[in-house]
């Protein structure tokens, strides 16, 4: 996210401030009980002329080599620390988890979500929507059958989209994204929506881009508020602030229609069962953090959770094919020998073909939905080892220190999913893996997506064989940094298998 986020600070308004600062720049103090940072650090822009228009992944494995597993930057006046390694992460996200757990508060959460939602909000009323959400998902039949019916129909229609292809090059960008958030539509509507559907398609392309302009612009936004005041929107705040509106409008009229048909002890989705604890709440006279504002921007959450991960590491993995055919060749034989091509494959043969696991694992090591997972902040003053860290301060998590560190993964630029592989051919997870973070704040929709990666890719899989466009070059391995990690967009060519 960071590293996008960066990338796109705009510097031409940065020259004109610096170049006004640094008249009067005589240095900037910087407590001296703080993680180490790089220098110099500027007054209002801290050290982000450091960092803007670097690869941020690249920079902090260069901070880490540096300065060791915890260091820290200026991201304008606000000082953010940045925990490297498996050791020093869980020791943090475990072990003080109650500390570390908190969300940072800054100008975008607060401007634009209203401090509601699950993911950026912190405190009782998080654990209280969490431990709601759980309950929820085991209520709505989450982890048993009917829930794995429902992946293997929209991996089924994805399989018919690619079949419309005709095995021309085509993006499965859009394909894939929209079977994948019907899973998650099932379970907060009640209902799928056809991929040809305008309204649905519609709604995934505005939330696309509301994320896409919010990775853009955030850091600005937080750093400097005011230039959302400047001629020509520089920050592009009336476009997110537009983008927002139209989604939050399109979770309005689906609360609405649930109102109008809703019948309590017959619920039949999440918002029904939201519907029926805000009302019980307001019977009992409770001052109910169960808002309306509340339900639209956790549906927001719940759709970014259950959805991001599946389809870009879907996207990854078949990207990955075309450079690696021989893994791709690998998986279906498996696939072939364990489930054949009469039925479709299930859960039950999870656990029979570790190769297509592991395949799926190595995916997730090299391209984790959020490197850098999302930013924490402490609910307390803390001392972490040896450093005085204050209550409030952000604290990004390197998941990409972890999950490409040699001394727990051999040779970690290497493709290579036979790391998972004992000599008997059986699975084994390292306990560094973690590509959804761990504690307190891991993400919420790890367990959907590990089925839903797992059923899409082998239906995929057993259906077609992926091909890269003849004549042209693979497609690049490097993917874009923002919100969530995503390859650059590519053309595939989906063979169906005879």
């Amino acid at each position: 996210m960071l590293g996008e986020l960066l990338h796109n600070v705009n510097i031409i308004t940065a020259l004109v401030f610096i170049l006004v600062f640094m008249l009067v720049y005589h240095g900037t103090r910087v407590p001296s009980y703080i993680p180490p940072y790089p220098k110099p650090v500027l007054p209002m822009f801290g050290n982000l002329l450091y960092l803007a228009n670097r690869d941020i992944l690249l920079c902090f494995r260069k901070l880490r080599a540096q300065y060791g597993n915890i260091f820290s930057f200026y991201m304008g006046s606000q000082l953010v620390v940045v925990l490297n390694g498996y050791i020093t992460i869980k020791e943090a996200l475990v072990k003080y988890g109650r500390v570390f757990s908190d969300r940072p508060i800054n100008f975008l959460t607060e401007e634009l979500f209203q401090g509601s939602g699950l993911v950026f909000t912190s405190g009782e009323k998080w654990k209280e929507h969490r431990r709601f959400v759980m309950n929820a998902l085991q209520e709505l039949g989450f982890g048993r059958s009917s829930f794995e019916e429902n992946i293997i129909q929209e991996a089924e229609e994805l399989v018919n989209i690619f079949d419309e292809q005709n095995g021309q090059p085509f993006q499965i960008k859009g394909g894939v994204n929209t079977c994948v958030a019907n899973v998650v539509a099932q379970i907060i509507f009640g209902q799928r929506f056809k991929h040809t559907d305008p309204h649905f398609r519609e709604f995934l392309s505005i939330l696309e881009h509301a994320t896409k302009t919010m990775s853009n612009t955030s850091v600005a936004v937080n750093c400097f508020p005011f230039l959302q005041y400047f001629p020509g929107d520089p920050l592009k705040m009336k476009l997110i602030k537009e983008h927002v509106k139209k989604v939050v409008q399109w979770y309005k009229d689906m609360h609405q229609e649930h109102k109008s048909t809703y019948k309590e002890g017959a619920e039949r989705d999440f918002i029904d069962l939201y519907i029926t604890e805000a009302r019980r709440q307001g019977q009992n006279g409770q001052l109910s953090t169960f808002t309306d504002t509340q339900l639209y921007f956790s549906i927001g959450d719940l759709i970014s959770a259950g959805s991001d991960t599946t389809a870009n590491t879907i996207q990854w993995t078949l990207l990955y094919f075309l450079h690696f055919p021989e893994i791709q060749r690998k998986c279906f034989q498996e696939i072939e020998q364990v489930v054949g091509r009469e039925r479709l494959p299930n859960l039950q043969d999870k656990e029979h073909l570790p190769y297509l696991e592991a395949t799926i694992l190595e995916v997730l090591r090299l391209c984790p939905a959020a490197p850098l997972a999302l930013p924490h902040s402490l609910s307390e003053d803390f001392i972490f080892r040896g450093y005085r860290i204050s209550k409030g301060t952000t604290v990004l998590i390197n998941l990409e220190s972890v999950l490409r560190d040699p001394s727990s993964f051999k040779d970690p630029e290497r493709f290579f999913p036979e790391r998972y592989l004992d000599a008997d051919g059986h699975l084994i997870k390292p306990k560094e893996h973690i590509p959804f973070s761990i504690g307190r704040r891991m993400c919420l929709g790890e367990n959907v997506a590990r089925m839903e990666l797992f059923l899409f890719l082998a239906v995929l899989i057993q259906s077609f064989e992926f091909h890269p466009v003849q004549g042209e070059s693979l497609p690049e391995l490097n993917g874009i940094l923002g919100i969530t990690y995503s390859p650059k967009s590519f053309l595939i060519r989906a063979m169906r298998r005879k």
